[in-house]
């Protein structure tokens, strides 16, 4: 048979199976479906985790410091469509006219540098060709990268809204800027994306970010897979569909009061930016100091152009993500996603191993050790994403062993709820409370007491009032069981405080077991101390009736020490955890031997507490179903510490007469 410990072992481990499919269903959830709870919201979580530790002075104490990977990179320049830049006052009302682009083209091309890509959209000719003519002179003379979109046919394929016409001859090449916002964030772009023409032929679209870096580094972007692609020769990490991660980034804010009081900009640490209006102002030499080799990507920032992008840390103008993924292609840093098969065996072991946890400890001291659990893990891999930049399943993880947690915590409040009840229902009135408990902090308390039946020695105690009859016939119903209440309420609490169990009331009898269900080694020892309290008790309650003009009545007992088998006695409709066997009826025999105030005991209870007690021996008694008379002994009083023992023994050699034990 199945012991309780491995079916509720059995139960948690499956339950926690049942989480990891969970966790495991919405990892691999489609990144456009429920964003809040698929991998989308992990890596946003996971960046805001990373940023969070990185600003906590806690952590900063505890010498916890990520890299920064923010510092300032010299190769990445940003002219900035800013507030500033769109007042009136300084280059007049927008959209400028493209001969403007033109004159800041130019100027770059003069002042040496290496490629200038736009993240501003020019998708049809000017209304004045002039215009177009000019900014298209100005291409001519620096690589220029201008940024296109993709939509999607009706046939589902993909297809590009060209550029105008009048500046393609003019430009180095050209980068999409639709971006997957999974969820409304930007987490990523594709790198790149491989797909087909009407015609069948294979076409590769590249970001405005790769086409500035194929331009500036002269390394062709190819993809490999859906979780690689290349840079030239070096490989480069993708999220496993395709796209290339982006590297968190904070900003900071900066305002220009020569221009505009209350004109707010956000500026980045990793490229350096100068306002439109001003890179137009600018001398030559300092305009080579700022262009001379390097990338120059104009783009708006200004928040009336509305180019924004959400991003895990903040809202930002889109152009600072173009210049954050330029950054990673230039410093080849990239977060690389672990792949599927690692996260499926975390979701499946973690809640497994919380499941063994809860099971073997109590309900919530289970709960408490798994968020312990879940804390550690949590923290271990934002540890490694802040040092490393691999990307480990965290919410899913996390989720899938705190579900395991509480429904394996339930599981057990509610199946070892009803034992429990089931087990005070039991016992709940026949021992002290402080046993049942001890009962049931066992492992497995049904199991642990054999209800089916088992053997143990134990000590049987019987009371009995002598002459209870004719005292009855004096009293009215309420005053007897009044007096009965009072009594037994007395003897039992004392049964109870020496770790007795109350079998049964017969009437004005009383029996008890010390100790069932759990015997105990001093279980003789516990029972006389028990009767010989009890006789004390009897006196003393006895002497307050008396001057209340109640009924009064002395008490006879008997104890026997042996094997019995205990366990659930009965019937399907009713059953009775008791004690049977020829022990049990021994100490009924001796019960009826005891007079008035006497407490009898066998010779098996002698030998157990003979130390500790003084007795009396009485004559011998024959017994129903014994073939020898047994020993009998009267018990008189606790032995004092350090007195020699005075009890009275029997000469074994002396004739003694043997009296007839009454049957029961």
């Amino acid at each position: 048979m199945i012991s309780r410990r491995m079916r509720t072992l059995a139960i948690a481990i499956a339950l926690a199976l049942f989480g990891s499919v969970i966790g495991i269903v919405l990892y691999e959830l489609p990144q456009q479906t429920l964003p809040p709870v698929n991998s989308v919201m992990d890596f946003v979580l996971l960046n805001e985790s990373m940023l969070w530790v990185d600003d906590n002075t806690v952590f900063q104490k505890l010498g916890i410091r990520f890299p920064d990977r923010s510092q300032p990179n010299p190769h990445l320049k940003l002219i900035a469509i800013d507030e500033a830049s769109l007042d009136g006052s300084q280059l007049g009302p927008f959209p400028w006219p493209r001969s403007r682009h033109g004159d800041l083209v130019a100027k770059l091309a003069k002042a040496g540098a290496k490629v200038v890509g736009f993240d501003v959209i020019f998708l049809e000719n000017s209304t004045d060709p002039k215009q177009d003519a000019a900014f298209a002179r100005a291409m001519h003379k620096v690589p220029t990268i201008l940024p296109y979109t993709i939509n999607t046919t009706t046939s589902g394929q993909l297809a590009t809204e060209p550029l105008a016409p009048d500046l393609q001859p003019a430009i180095a090449g050209t980068g999409y800027t639709t971006v997957d916002s999974a969820g409304g964030w930007t987490l990523h772009q594709p790198f790149p994306i491989v797909s087909t023409d009407n015609s069948g032929k294979k076409v590769t679209y590249v970001t405005l970010a790769g086409a500035v870096i194929q331009q500036y580094e002269h390394r062709k972007i190819s993809a490999v897979d859906q979780w690689t692609a290349k840079v030239g020769d070096s490989y480069v990490p993708l999220d496993g569909n395709g796209a290339l991660l982006m590297l968190p980034f904070r900003t900071r804010e900066y305002q220009d009061i020569e221009v505009r009081v209350g004109a707010v900009e956000q500026h980045i640490t990793f490229a350096e930016i100068l306002p439109y209006y001003k890179a137009l102002k600018l001398s030559d030499a300092d305009m080579r100091q700022f262009a001379q080799g390097n990338i120059v990507i104009v783009g708006p920032t200004a928040q009336g152009l509305g180019d924004f992008v959400l991003t895990p840390n903040g809202r930002y103008p889109g152009v600072f993500s173009n210049l954050r993924f330029m950054d990673q292609l230039i410093s080849n840093t990239y977060i690389t996603r672990s792949r599927p098969w690692i996260n499926w065996i975390l979701l499946i072991l973690l809640p497994i191993a919380i499941a063994v946890i809860v099971t073997r400890l109590a309900p919530a001291l289970g709960v408490m050790s798994s968020a312990a659990l879940v804390l550690l893990y949590s923290g271990v891999v934002i540890l490694i994403y802040g040092y490393t930049l691999h990307w480990i399943d965290l919410i899913h993880v996390d989720g899938a062993m705190f579900f395991t947690a509480l429904i394996v915590a339930l599981y057990r409040v509610i199946t070892e709820g009803a034992e429990k009840r089931e087990i005070k229902g039991m016992f709940g009135k026949h021992v002290s409370p402080a046993i049942v408990e001890q009962m049931l902090k066992t492992d497995d308390p049904k199991a642990a007491l054999s209800l089916s039946g088992k053997r143990e020695k134990v000590t049987i105690f019987y009371s009995d009032i002598r002459g209870f009859t004719a005292m009855s016939e004096k009293m009215t119903p309420e005053q007897i069981y009044g007096q009965l209440n009072e009594y037994f309420e007395d003897m039992c609490e004392i049964v109870f405080r020496y770790g007795g169990y109350v079998d049964k009331f017969i009437g004005d009898c009383l029996m008890a077991v010390f100790s069932a269900p759990v015997p105990q080694p001093n279980d003789a020892k516990n029972a006389v101390f028990a009767a010989i309290e009890q006789q004390e008790k009897i006196a003393q309650i006895s002497a307050e009736w008396q001057k209340l003009g109640k009924q009064t009545f002395t008490v006879g007992m008997g104890l026997n020490t042996g094997e019995v088998v205990m366990g659930n006695l009965g019937s399907s409709e009713r059953m009775n955890y008791t004690v049977i066997g020829d022990n049990v009826n021994t100490a009924a025999r001796l019960y009826n031997v005891a007079k008035g105030g006497q407490t009898i005991i066998s010779e098996t209870t002698y030998e157990e507490v003979k130390d500790v007690v003084v007795v009396n021996e009485l004559n011998p008694v024959s017994v129903k179903g014994k073939v020898k008379p047994l020993r009998i002994f009267e018990v008189i009083r606790k032995l004092k510490e350090g007195e020699v023992n005075p009890s009275k023994l029997r000469d074994p050699n002396e004739p003694v007469e043997v009296e007839v034990a009454a049957a029961h």
